[in-house]
């Protein structure tokens, strides 16, 4: 599957600490930490025993080289309790919104990343070049999300290819009181794969849903996912999430 990098430019202005059409930037970073059943991929594959302590640090500059852009930096870390094992990534991608039409959007994403899974079969030492599509709208005021994630491996200790993992999402609001909101996300998934870990066509489906209290920039979320498994080594499985999430640094530059 062949995904381009956006073209950007900085600005003549850039030095200023503005963005080309003059929006300031703005440095954010997210911490978001909790507990896991286990290491599961996209493509349905689980590993280590479990249970596991997941935290993912993200740190992004909004307006990076146009307004509505951002350039981000992630790493992400998954360590099984059982055996002390961790598998993580890291990656570095530029976001830009390409449509914005009354309650429509579209996004692109594409990047570099690098994982380091020793959970995964035996060991997965990947580069890889990853995409995303994002469409969000909304339905008699439910906001819905339709995502499409692309990765390709450049390089891996592990048989190459690449895969996609689309997912629709939507969002019920349940209560909304002064700074407090509880919602409910959920939607279904469905994971192909062209090679990707030796593995080939589809993958896996899965349904989740998760329970989302926010206030004052602290996001908890308790979640759980059904998989079901499409090929034979892919198995039927079962997910679940207990995450707290919040914004760390806010800096305008």
């Amino acid at each position: 599957m062949a995904l381009c990098l956006p073209v950007f430019a900085l600005a003549d202005d850039a030095s200023n600490g503005e963005s080309g059409n003059g929006e300031p930037r703005v440095l954010t970073m997210n911490l978001t930490a909790g507990f896991t059943s286990t290491f599961q991929m996209p493509l349905g594959g689980s590993f280590g025993e479990g249970p596991d302590l997941m935290d993912t640090l993200t740190a992004s500059l909004k307006n990076a080289f146009r307004n509505d852009d951002s350039l981000n930096v992630f790493g992400w870390n998954s360590t099984d309790f059982p055996s002390s094992t961790p598998d993580w990534q890291a990656g570095l991608n530029y976001e830009t919104r390409i449509l914005r039409h009354g309650r429509h959007s579209l996004t692109l994403t594409a990047g570099i990343q690098r994982w380091l899974l020793p959970n995964v079969v035996t060991g997965a030492k990947d580069w890889l070049f990853a995409g995303n599509m994002t469409y969000a709208t909304s339905v008699k005021k439910v906001p819905v999300f339709i995502t499409e994630n692309a990765w390709s491996l450049l390089k891996s200790t592990l048989p190459t290819g690449s895969a996609i993992y689309t997912q629709v999402q939507t969002q019920h609001r349940l209560l909304r009181r002064h700074d407090f909101e509880l919602s409910l996300r959920q939607g279904p998934a469905h994971s192909y794969s062209w090679g990707f870990y030796g593995l080939q066509g589809n993958c896996a489906f899965h349904y989740g849903g998760s329970l989302v209290a926010a206030w004052k920039g602290i996001e908890l979320s308790g979640g759980y996912r059904q998989q079901f498994g499409l090929q034979d080594a892919v198995p039927n499985a079962h997910y679940w999430e207990f995450l707290l999430s919040r914004q760390i640094m806010k800096v305008k530059l």
